[in-house]
Parts: C-alpha cells; sequence; structure tokens
C-alpha cells in the first residue's frame, strides 16, 4: 500500500513551497503531477486519498483502489488502516493524562508495569523516554533475538524487556531511536495505570469527544465496508481490511 503519510509530506511540502504569492494555485493539478506517478502499476494493489484545506476550503483527491479484488476505488469516505498513526494517539493519550496530574513524565514504565520490576536497565526507562524515542530500545524484539519464530506474546516480551541491556547506541535518554517496541510498552503502561484497553482509552478520552467516529481499533463492523485492503510490493494483499497494521 502506498505510505499515506509520505504522499502528504509531499502535497504539503509542495504547496508551502508556493508561497502565498501562488494561492490560488491548481491544487488538483499538483496532487495529479506528485502522486500519480508513485501510484502502483501494472494491476499492482493500493490507493491513497489525499485531503488539501487551503483557504478556507477542503478539497479531497483520490487514487487507485481500496480492494482490487472487488474492483472497489478509494474514495473521500475510504477507512485506511491506523498502522504507526496509533502512536500518535498513545502519546496524546500520555500528555493528557500528565497534564491532568495522573502520572508523571518522570516516571519509570516499571512502576506500571510491574512485571519489569525485575529486569535490569528496563527499570530506568521512563514514559518520556518511550514516547519520544529515546528509550533506547530497539524498532522490534526481533532485531536482538533473531533466534525467535513465531509472533511474540506477553511473556517473550516480558522476557525480552528484562533482559535487555542498554549500550553506547542505546543507552536511555541520551539518542533518538524509532521503537515500536516503546511505544507498545506505552500503550500498556497507560492500560495499566487507567485499568483499561487501550482501544477503550482512545475512545473515551479522544475519538469520543472530538467527535472521530470513522476512528477505531478495532474498526467496527459497521465501517468495514469502507476499509481499504492493504498491499505489499507486488500487489499481494497483507492482512485483512480494518486491521491496525499491514
Amino acid at each position: 500500500m502506498i505510505r499515506t503519510d509520505v504522499v502528504i509530506a509531499i502535497v504539503i511540502g509542495v504547496l508551502l513551497a508556493c508561497g502565498p504569492a501562488h494561492a490560488q494555485v491548481n491544487v488538483e493539478q499538483i496532487v495529479a503531477q506528485k502522486v500519480q506517478p508513485i501510484l502502483p502499476k501494472n494491476g499492482e494493489g493500493g490507493g491513497v486519498a489525499v485531503a488539501v484545506r487551503m483557504n478556507g476550503k477542503t478539497s479531497f483527491f483520490n487514487y487507485g483502489f481500496a480492494d482490487n479484488a472487488q474492483n472497489r476505488q478509494v474514495t473521500a469516505d475510504s477507512i485506511f488502516n491506523l498502522g504507526s498513526v496509533g502512536k500518535v494517539f498513545a502519546t496524546t493519550l500520555l500528555a493528557q493524562a500528565v497534564k491532568q496530574g495522573e502520572l508523571s513524565l518522570d516516571d519509570p514504565v516499571a512502576k506500571y508495569v510491574t512485571e519489569l520490576q525485575r529486569g535490569g536497565d528496563i527499570r530506568r526507562i521512563t514514559l518520556a523516554q518511550l514516547a519520544s524515542h529515546t528509550s533506547g530500545l530497539p524498532r522490534v524484539p526481533q532485531q536482538y533475538e533473531t533466534w525467535h519464530k513465531g509472533g511474540y506474546t506477553w511473556p517473550d516480551f516480558v522476557r525480552f524487556l528484562n533482559s535487555w541491556k542498554a549500550g553506547p547506541n542505546h543507552e536511555p535518554g541520551q539518542q533518538y531511536l524509532y521503537s515500536n517496541a516503546a511505544m507498545v510498552l506505552l500503550r500498556v503502561a497507560l492500560e495499566r495505570q487507567f485499568n483499561t484497553r487501550f482501544a477503550a482509552l482512545m475512545h473515551q478520552r479522544l475519538t469520543g469527544p472530538l467527535g472521530m467516529t470513522s476512528t477505531a481499533l478495532p474498526l467496527p463492523r459497521d465501517l468495514l465496508g469502507r476499509a481499504v485492503q492493504g498491499y505489499g510490493p507486488q500487489g499481494r494483499p497483507i492482512g485483512k481490511p480494518g486491521m491496525e497494521g499491514g
């Protein structure tokens, strides 16, 4: 599937480069020039929906297919897998909770995920470091444990975290290192603090109050008909429509 965040960055960059003097620029022409060349070719799956708001007007541009098998095209109502945008919701929930005095950025994650109190270096990692990708944790545990086969269970993850050792390039708080593992751990810490699953927290504290009725984990059955099928580089379907990633 086309990386939506990359497409949006391209479009925003072009619009900003135009400057105020070109405020009436043909947005549709720009999107077509910058987006269409990177869409899948030769029947490969994938598509993108782009929304541009400028001078008080919102314009929608849709390209490609939401589902090749069903010959269903992307529309402005298509729902894409949340993917790493879920990290924005996790860090926003953390910031909200800090503002309300429910926890502190400097709290060690082991304060909330108590299984980690039996570990070593993991006990030094704070919530702020998890949220800012400065914990030193790898992107995924498999970077360290190449021998592990299959998916990671919770006991597997705890075992890895408790055995994890910081090093020169993985010292907590000392460098930026993008980490999916850190964000998973942040979600668990929030769930433990509020005794509520992350999806419910997201709805109760963010998407519900904001009226974001088409953003949810998992995607409700009544919205699955609008979900986009994910595709790999060779046009092969990945996962099911409505999954968080894939």
